[in-house]
């Protein structure tokens, strides 16, 4: 985290976050266990929205806070891009035998700040923020990734209709919003990843690790310096571990 993502000025029964800082890209994730094995997916499988450039470019536009408004459009009228993890095609302990699992990361808008939520309990808060990812909105999101993944061709024959039929093969599901990153993890804007690394907050322009509110606090992770990517955070954890010691090194000194 980071004083744009922790706020130390926030009650910690509150929720709330500095927006004044550009954000990453929200994501809605989907957890799917499956009671058939999808060889027809790599360990890692992007899907993008390129039959033109115009369409290609539209595809990003579901990330804008700023376009019509509309959270829910997601499909034909509205391409868009997701990413699906298959851990099964390297790791066999990922799912019992003849079995799957997958996680689709399906970028999207960030939370929308609403002051007045501030005021609230936390926990009323969350509650409504979540409102800003309803059933209907996963709904069509969930349609249409279904839509576009019965393309895929297994690599088993006999599989030659999982793909196609893959909802009625879905045995569990977790959904992950940005609403439930606010809950579980409390971050801001609901983002996963951090702060964006647009040009004016990169390097020296992204938030310190020292915390300007409490002395002795330090943060570390995707939206403090260097930045986002596990190289970047392990580098901003060692850097972070060495004042830490520092610090306490001195301090054993004034004793």
């Amino acid at each position: 985290g980071s004083a744009a993502t922790t706020s130390t000025t926030i009650p910690i029964d509150r929720y709330d976050w500095d927006d004044k800082f550009d954000y990453s890209s929200g994501v809605v994730a989907f957890h799917w266990s499956l009671n058939k094995e999808l060889t027809g997916l790599n360990t890692h499988n992007v899907f993008l929205c390129a039959n033109s450039r115009e369409e290609a470019e539209q595809s990003w536009s579901v990330l804008r806070n700023d376009n019509d408004g509309d959270n829910n459009k997601y499909g034909k009228k509205k391409p868009f891009n997701f990413y699906v993890h298959r851990a099964s095609e390297t790791d066999p302990t990922a799912a019992p035998e003849g079995c799957d699992a997958i996680m689709i990361l399906v970028p999207c808008k960030t939370l929308l700040r609403n002051k007045d939520l501030a005021k609230l309990p936390r926990k009323e808060a969350i509650e409504k923020y979540k409102d800003q990812f309803d059933d209907d909105f996963i709904s069509n999101m969930r349609n249409e990734v279904l839509e576009r993944l019965a393309v895929v061709v297994d690599k088993n024959d006999d599989n030659d209709d999982v793909m196609k039929n893959l909802r009625q093969h879905i045995l569990h599901e977790v959904i992950d919003t940005p609403a439930s990153y606010a809950d579980f993890y409390n971050v801001g804007a609901g983002v996963p990843f951090g702060l964006s690394h647009g040009f004016g907050q990169l390097s020296l322009t992204r938030p310190s690790a020292q915390s300007k509110d409490i002395e002795n606090v330090l943060f570390v992770g995707a939206s403090s310096r260097p930045g986002n990517g596990v190289p970047l955070v392990l580098l901003g954890a060692k850097s972070v571990a060495e004042k830490a010691l520092q610090k306490l090194f001195n301090d054993k000194e004034e004793e």
